[in-house]
Parts: structure tokens; sequence; C-alpha cells
């Protein structure tokens, strides 16, 4: 049976017999100086192929030049399982892991590409006569300076309306009509101050007044009472 050699050319980095994790024996030529995307379903070996292997390997031999006082300053490697490869240049990964999104996260923020566009932006400009100069972070949603005064570089703004607080306007206080209040003690509290500065909370909140209303739900006074168990 006769097998067809794989690439000899300086241009390849060559992989023979690797067998790490999942891999059975895996013998593959992979071009240098160039994109290369490794694609399969869940579980084909993927990662212990790039990661495993092709940078175990490459991180092991240039941890080998170090001195050994540096080398102590790193996580001991293991050596991959694979007969040997060829043609390995000095390689560096990205952790492979999922982000943490938040609010504030966007394509830009994950990739990083936000910055570069903020320093072009900041630096590649034509300024009119007398503008002051504008900064990166002018650019940023992230910043006080460039962030916008309304949603505060969220993109969106939040509002507190009475319909959220009181999705049922039927109840009573003391049926916890403010959905928005806490539960148990912390409810009851809130219930016996209204009770003590004289409001009804026996009352359908539909009925209640409407600036009786306006002032349960937002009021930025803090009224001290007694309240007795």
């Amino acid at each position: 049976m006769s097998v067809t050699p794989l690439s000899t050319s300086p241009g390849f980095v060559r992989v023979r017999g690797a067998r790490e994790h999942n891999l059975q024996n895996v013998d593959v030529d992979i071009p240098r100086d160039a994109l290369v995307v490794f694609t399969g379903v869940s579980g084909s070996g993927k990662s212990s192929l790039a990661f495993g292997t092709l940078y175990a390997e490459a991180q092991r031999r240039y941890l080998e030049s170090v001195s050994p006082y540096a080398r102590r300053l790193f996580h001991q490697l293991s050596v991959p399982e694979v007969d040997s490869i060829d043609g390995l240049p000095p390689a560096v990964a990205l952790q492979q892991q999922r982000g943490a999104p938040t609010t504030r996260s966007s394509v830009g923020s994950v990739t990083t590409l936000a910055n570069l566009l903020r320093m072009l932006y900041s630096r590649a400009g034509d300024y009119p006569k007398g503008q002051r100069i504008i900064y990166a972070e002018a650019f940023s949603s992230n910043t006080p300076e460039g962030a916008c005064p309304r949603c505060h570089g969220l993109g969106r703004v939040y509002e507190v309306t009475e319909e959220s607080m009181v999705p049922d306007p039927s109840l009573t206080i003391r049926e916890r009509a403010i959905a928005a209040w806490p539960q148990a003690w912390g409810g009851q509290n809130q219930r016996d101050i209204l009770v003590t500065l004289g409001y009804d909370v026996d009352r359908p909140w539909r009925d209640l007044p409407q600036k009786d209303r306006d002032w349960i739900l937002f009021t930025d006074e803090q009224p001290v009472v007694p309240v007795y168990p």
C-alpha cells in the first residue's frame, strides 16, 4: 500500500503522530504565514490540535531558551503526545473561554477594535480652526467625556413608571400592590410606615389620590417615624 507523502516544503508546520486527548495518530501539514481555521463538530479534536499540541509544543520550546531562573517563574509545561513537529515558529495563543458580556459590551469592546478606532478618530481627523484637541477618551461611550449624558453610554434609557411597579392596581398596598417592594419583613416595614403617616393601605391602589400614589412611589423625602411591631 503506497502512502502519499506529505509536504516537505519549509512553508508548512508538519505534525506527525498527534495523540493529544482525543487525537488518534493524526498527521497533518499546516501552512505557515497564512490564516488557518480548524473546523469540525464538537469533540473532533480542534482544540486538542491547536492548543494541546501546536501551542503547547511552541510554548515549551520557547521556554527552553530562557534562563533556568526565569523558567522557574512559569508553570511546569507538559510535553504534548506527538511523534514530531517540524517548522513550528514561536506562538502566542488567546485564552479559549467564553466572554462575560455586560450591558456595556459590544463587538468593538470584545475585539478591542474600539480602542483602535478611537485612536484613529482622535489622530487622523481634521480640526476646525480654534478647535481644542479631542483625545481618544472623547470617542468612548464608557468614559464621562464620551458617554451620552442621557443614557450614560448604555444606548438605552431605563425609566421607572407607576405601571411597572404596580402591575395590578386593583390590589391594596397591604395586598402587596407595589410589586417593586421587597417581600417579608422589609415590605411590611414600609407598609407600617405608610400607616403611621396616615395613608390608607387597605384601599385599592387605583382609588388612592394621584398625589398620594406619586409620593409613595417617587418621593425623595425621608420621613422618620416610629414603627411598632
